[in-house]
């Protein structure tokens, strides 16, 4: 279950509770929230607002990668594996982010470091990652493997370990941009500096769009998911 099913689930009731005591002005006002619900956390500005705090530092532009020692890419999820296809691939997330490795890749070679723990898959993400970078253009011999992870924090445990094995401690942090800010923070933490280098590609622009979407849920979603795991890691001490 994801952040934004209750929801969709409470606002859904709401206004169905609401459209049974129509008669009643009780029943007007529990339709009308019902259905602002659904509208709100479909429709773009909405989307566009609730972001800001995890975005706003990061500006679409040019990455300097040349005080970065290294470049670190954080999955996402993979496809587990189906009766058609017994073996599990990325998903478009952790794709999208390792093709944004593989381009800063042949702008500047570096050694990429790939992060992403076992799955009940039989195979880490971590793997499927280096798979995937192989295809996109990077020497197999360029990539490393962090294989323990489960969380942001542990990418970041885990990797700044192999990173301080290699003398590095600036890095270009690969992860998409509503996300940037809980990982850059969790591998300041671990005392490597970071070269942000989000992928931008999900950006939301005001006026983009002013028709509610199913894609505007998912960036709520995200949206929730940071903020929480943001005060999450802050109570942990992990940032």
């Amino acid at each position: 279950m994801t952040y934004t099913q209750p929801l969709i689930l409470l606002f859904s009731l709401v206004g169905l509770v609401g459209l049974v005591r129509m008669r009643r002005q009780r029943g007007v006002w529990l339709c009308a929230v019902g259905l602002l619900g659904l509208f709100a956390i479909s429709w773009p500005p909405v989307d566009w607002l609730l972001s800001r705090h995890l975005v706003f530092r990061y500006r679409m532009g040019p990455v300097d990668l040349n005080p970065a020692g290294a470049i670190v890419v954080l999955s996402a999820g993979v496809q587990v594996p189906i009766e058609t296809r017994p073996y599990a691939i990325a998903d478009e997330e952790t794709y999208t982010r390792c093709e944004q490795a593989a381009w800063l890749y042949r702008q500047a070679p570096r050694p990429v470091l790939a992060c992403g723990g076992l799955g009940d898959y039989g195979t880490s993400i971590a793997s499927i990652m280096r798979d995937l970078l192989v295809k996109l253009g990077v020497p197999s011999d360029r990539i490393w493997m962090e294989e323990r992870s489960t969380s942001t924090y542990e990418n970041a445990l885990y990797g700044a370990t192999i990173l301080k094995k290699y003398a590095i401690r600036k890095i270009a942090l690969v992860v998409d941009q509503r996300s940037m800010l809980r990982a850059e923070a969790c591998f300041r933490k671990q005392g490597i500096e970071v070269v942000p280098a989000p992928d931008f590609r999900t950006q939301l622009e005001l006026g983009d769009s002013w028709m509610p979407n199913a894609t505007v849920i998912a960036g709520n979603e995200l949206t929730l998911h940071e903020t929480l795991g943001l005060v999450w890691y802050r109570l942990r001490g992990w940032i």
